[in-house]
């Protein structure tokens, strides 16, 4: 008796099984199936301990720039990454106003003429201030380094006064 009572059960089960599988339907009902997509992507982040670097480039001498082209010592500086997760390069371009009389250069903004402001990263890959070129930064680690460096490099005939430049920095994280 107990071997009949568990084969009407298992017999049970498939049959309930089977009038869930069937979608009840109503007389005069109709229904349609529909299928949404989900879509997205999980990115790459990474943050920066501060979001302001200042490459101080000290006193020059006009002698220290006989001539057109010549550059003062490369002072540099970096901006830090905290919390990198998943980025194993940054992509950094630099928006600034370029020298007149060299686009590679930034522009200074004080009453020193004669005189623009060059940047490299750290690994010596000039930096177009041209907020579109960029230039490649491989990461490692959570805290990773963005290195520059500037340096004056002479244009023109020079004036002695303040040379200080400035720039928009954007990264994108990949």
């Amino acid at each position: 008796m107990s071997g009949r009572h568990g084969g009407a059960v298992a017999v049970s089960r498939l049959g309930l099984l089977a009038l869930l599988a069937l979608p009840s339907v109503r007389a005069g009902e109709v229904r349609d199936t529909l299928q949404f997509d989900v879509t997205g992507e999980i990115t790459p982040s990474c943050s920066l301990v501060a979001n302001r670097i200042r490459i101080e480039l000290g006193s020059v001498a006009v002698s220290e720039l006989p001539s057109v082209g010549d550059g003062s010592r490369w002072q540099a500086a970096a901006f830090i990454g905290a919390d990198c997760v998943g980025a194993t390069h940054a992509l950094v371009t630099v928006h600034a106003t370029a020298a007149v009389e060299d686009p590679r250069y930034m522009a200074t903004m004080g009453d020193a003429r004669g005189v623009a402001i060059a940047l490299r990263t750290g690994a010596g890959q000039a930096v177009l201030p041209d907020g579109t070129t960029p230039v490649r930064f491989d990461l490692a680690g959570i805290s990773p380094e963005l290195r520059f460096e500037a340096r004056y490099v002479r244009v023109g005939r020079l004036q002695p006064g303040n040379a200080p430049g400035v720039a928009l920095v954007q990264i994108t994280w990949e």
